[in-house]
């Protein structure tokens, strides 16, 4: 069997119609960029990862994050983001790449480890665990694996202002043309109703108070998350 490569991109910009500068705001001691990568660099069973950024001068802030950091980075179009996901996987000559939103501070890097030996023993186009397609994971800590010829065959045909805007759009719109495997989340995570988003300023607040009740903590298991709110339920002392 010939290796395959598989590489992380964590795709972010500034713009944000809810939450303006969302991505590199504080959550804790460390912007909620940095709480993504932390998370995404602690998986075992990719070989790369890349932040993947827009060319405006907006986000010069979010290139200048990477450079301190260490972390790699490639800047493409701002709206099109099917086009800088597919440039970013295809300058790393990746097989597979795992999409994973800069505004998903609580993003679980066990269940994308999870997600990626699945996608390649089902020989998978599409392999993800998003909770808009059914996962029962909670908001906003969904990702993605993506076959790069996929994503590339997405990149070329793809028309629509919506498909180029959401990089599987065109994918699952053609689920009869690929191969799309969806990955239910386990009983412990599986809290569709709690909401760990980031869109808009109240988003904003709750994470700030789940965070403060993790202590410094910034890169607890999605479990642990889990178990605050399940626990933060039952007391009604932090509101989800």
């Amino acid at each position: 069997m010939s290796y395959e490569k598989v590489v992380t991109i964590v795709h972010a910009r500034l713009a944000s119609h809810g939450l303006p500068g969302k991505v590199l705001l504080p959550l804790g001691s460390a912007s909620v960029l940095e709480c993504v990568v932390e998370r995404a660099e602690r998986m075992q069973r990719a070989d790369g990862l890349l932040v993947a950024t827009t060319r405006e001068s907006a986000d010069d802030g979010i290139e200048s994050l990477c450079l301190a950091r260490g972390w790699a980075c490639r800047r493409g179009s701002d709206a099109d983001l099917l086009e800088r996901c597919w440039r970013a996987a295809s300058s790393v000559q990746a097989d597979h790449v795992v999409l994973i939103g800069g505004d998903q501070p609580y993003v679980s890097w066990q269940e994308a480890d999870l997600l990626i030996d699945h996608h390649l023993r089902q020989h998978a186009d599409v392999t993800h665990n998003l909770p808009n397609r059914g996962s029962g994971m909670p908001e906003g800590t969904g990702c993605a694996v993506v076959r790069t010829q996929a994503l590339e065959l997405a990149f070329r045909e793809a028309c629509g202002p919506l498909e180029r805007e959401h990089p599987l759009q065109f994918l699952f719109d053609r689920s009869r043309r690929f191969r799309i495997v969806t990955r239910r989340a386990p009983p412990e995570l599986a809290r569709s109703s709690y909401r760990l988003a980031l869109e808009t300023p109240a988003d904003l607040e709750r994470l700030r108070r789940i965070q403060r009740a993790l202590g410094d903590s910034r890169c607890a298991d999605l479990a642990h998350v889990v178990t605050l709110l399940d626990h933060d339920a039952a007391t009604r002392s932090v509101a989800m």
